[in-house]
């Protein structure tokens, strides 16, 4: 069992992730000092490097957390009949995260530390992906690759699709674009 987190820890990290997010909105990745981060979270630099090495350190956490909050409302298995399911309404959650800080997302696309982020982003929703199907391959799901590679393509496509979605100047709406990852995810992981 995880051991629970201190509320001062909690607090700290909840006002970092206001600061970072507000930060985003306003200038890339790269130009967000973590002088300027602790500033505005009312927060002490020896405090930030008490929890992270540095400012990748504290994306990787950041995206983790945000992947768990996703998750925790989520992925209930006995709620979803197929990857598909869950894949739409995961998509949809995050596309509508992105549409809702679409300032944010844009300043991490124009960032010069891009590949580094969205690597991050990637390897986070990899290693997810990776033990949901190793849980389903445990009770009996038939997969026609390896867990290894199935996870890398759908962390990888899902990513993909997000991303040409936001240069492609949004055509399509967020649940159009969630349907699409969904049906894709289904294919993907139930192709013979």
């Amino acid at each position: 069992m995880a051991k629970k987190e201190d509320l001062r820890v909690r607090k700290t990290k909840k006002a970092l992730h206001e600061a970072f997010l507000k930060l985003l909105s306003e200038k890339t990745f790269d130009e967000i000092t973590i002088n300027e981060l602790c500033t505005l979270a009312d927060v002490r630099r020896a405090t930030f490097y008490k929890h992270y090495a540095d400012k990748l350190d504290f994306l990787t956490a950041y995206t983790h957390t945000l992947r768990d909050r996703f998750d925790n409302v989520l992925w209930k298995p006995q709620h979803y009949d197929s990857y598909s399911e869950y894949y739409v309404a995961y998509a949809k959650r995050l596309v509508g995260y992105i549409s809702e800080h679409s300032a944010a997302f844009e300043n991490i696309i124009k960032s010069n530390l891009f590949n580094q982020v969205i690597s991050v982003i990637i390897e986070e929703n990899y290693k997810a992906t990776k033990e949901r199907l190793e849980l389903n391959a445990n009770s009996g799901m038939k997969l026609y690759a390896s867990v290894e590679t199935l996870a890398s393509m759908c962390s990888g496509g899902v990513a993909c699709a997000i991303y040409n979605w936001m240069l492609g100047g949004r055509k399509k709406s967020p649940d159009e674009l969630a349907e699409e990852i969904g049906a894709a995810t289904e294919a993907l992981l139930s192709a013979k």
